[in-house]
């Protein structure tokens, strides 16, 4: 082989070696940038994002019990803090029964006391409950005929629906166990059968959802009548388990009512399908999911505290951190104004204190571009130039930019609030029934559930007594929120 043939060959291997090694390069370049990345997600905790509190590792469990503890521990002491409202158990002026205690002879002399004076006396009220025993009331139809010779039958009430059937009192108390205080099925049967003395079946229970649900259609109706018309709607969603397969449970939330409804969608479906917010001409509060983008009639505000543990994270980079404390500071402020302009009764900041505070909001986006890597964003993740935390707080600054009136909702109309936690307070019930009961058999059982938890939450919006609420449902009817909340 000739001299430069054995030249060219490796030159030509050189060439291809030098290629790979870029090749290489960036691959390892690319590893090492998704590596940070899926570092930094194991070390998302719900300070600094989304996620819920239930999936915090331990030690972020941990650390935020210490910290609660020390700050109640700083900050007040242990027990009834000074100006709250306490309660406590006072006696009564007309007991339900009286027992006096005489004494029969004397402690010093050991004299019989049968004729002896009264000169005073001490009073002690025992709060107890009476023997509780199932009350089996018999239910006679009679036929009567007339002289005209026709027979008419009387008319069982209500709650007399079968041969023999639990009464409202029983079923109210069943919803009332499984639903508000999320007993499981089985040992709310024990408990049932124990107090009551008669065997109560888990069956029973698992229809009385199902029977409540479709009892409560008039309340649903109702519900989705105030939404329509209420000035400031919160909407949220979670996702829960129905027959292992995921599906999305939305809330809708004012003022006077809360309407949960499950769904198979997340998104405009589902939206669609509940009806409430198409056509809405008010204020929708959410978390800037932007399925809700195509209801043009309604304003949009989006839930602060989301963004506020997003700058949370931002505030762990040093080339990131001074921008977002910039803006939680503004932001914080902004609440500041916003709640002493809602004191003062008016429906909005005062322009000038809100056009300094705006300009402060305006200065911290400024800062997050000029403080970010030059040129622009890379098209892809991961791809060299751009660390994962700097992709993220420049995506937060153009939210921050491009969503400026709807994140400032707040302070344009204090009726607004600087947070969705009316939204997402309804949602967490669902949680914890996941974590007791596993999943929902099926799509009936998880609508009925929805249904009935929203008439509990709206039932302790208006401070009604749940058990009560119960037993009217399955006597006279649902219980219906009023226009307004009393007061």
């Amino acid at each position: 082989m000739a001299e430069g043939d054995r030249v060219a060959g490796f030159e030509a291997e050189i060439a291809s070696l030098r290629a790979e090694n870029a090749e290489l390069r960036d691959a390892i370049s690319e590893l090492r940038n998704k590596v940070a990345e899926l570092e930094a997600r194991l070390g998302q905790t719900s300070k600094d994002s989304s996620i819920p509190p239930s999936r915090d590792p331990n030690s972020a469990r941990a650390e935020a019990k210490q910290n609660r503890a020390e700050r109640r521990k700083a900050a007040r002491s242990q027990g009834k803090q000074p100006g709250s409202q306490g309660r406590h158990l006072a006696q009564v002026d007309h007991p339900d029964r009286r027992v006096v205690h005489r004494p029969s002879a004397c402690a010093g002399c050991g004299g019989d006391l049968a004729g002896a004076r009264v000169v005073g006396s001490e009073r002690r009220q025992v709060f107890d409950l009476p023997p509780i025993k199932a009350e089996v009331i018999e239910h006679v139809s009679e036929r009567v005929m007339c002289c005209c010779g026709h027979v008419t039958n009387g008319a069982f009430p209500c709650e007399a629906t079968a041969p023999a059937c639990w009464g409202p009192g029983v079923k109210a108390l069943g919803l009332y166990l499984t639903h508000r205080q999320h007993i499981p099925l089985a040992r709310a049967a024990e408990m049932l059968s124990d107090v009551l003395g008669a065997s109560v079946s888990t069956g029973f229970l698992a229809g009385l959802a199902t029977l409540g649900g479709r009892l409560l259609a008039p309340f649903v109706a109702r519900a989705k009548e105030l939404l329509a018309v209420n000035p400031v709607i919160h909407a949220d969603e979670t996702t829960i388990r129905v027959s292992s397969e995921g599906w999305w449970l939305h809330v809708m939330a004012c003022t006077t009512v809360i309407l949960l409804v499950c769904h198979e969608h997340r998104g405009r479906d589902a939206i669609d399908a509940i009806g409430v917010l198409p056509g809405y001409d008010g204020v929708v509060v959410h978390d800037g999911l932007a399925a809700y983008d195509y209801l043009d009639k309604a304003r949009h505000a989006q839930c602060c505290a989301h963004l506020l543990r997003h700058l949370g994270k931002a505030m762990t980079h040093d080339d990131t951190k001074l921008w977002a404390r910039l803006m939680t500071e503004a932001l914080l402020d902004c609440l500041a104004a916003a709640l002493r302009a809602a004191d003062d009764g008016r429906d909005k900041v005062p322009a000038t204190s809100a056009g300094r505070l705006k300009a402060r909001y305006r200065h911290a986006i400024d800062v997050a571009f000029r403080t970010l890597p030059q040129g622009p964003l890379p098209r892809r993740k991961n791809t060299g130039g751009w660390a994962p935390h700097q992709r993220d707080s420049y995506n937060l600054a153009l939210r921050f930019r491009d969503d400026e009136a709807d994140i400032l909702r707040f302070v344009s109309n204090t009726l607004v609030p600087f947070t969705n936690n009316d939204a997402e307070r309804p949602l967490r019930p669902a949680k914890l029934h996941d974590k007791i009961s596993g999943c929902f058999r099926n799509s009936k059982n998880a609508e009925a559930f929805a249904t009935i938890r929203s008439y509990i939450a709206t039932a302790a919006k208006h401070d009604k007594n749940l058990f009560e609420v119960f037993i009217e449902l399955f006597t006279t009817g649902p219980w219906l929120p009023p226009d307004a909340l009393p007061g």
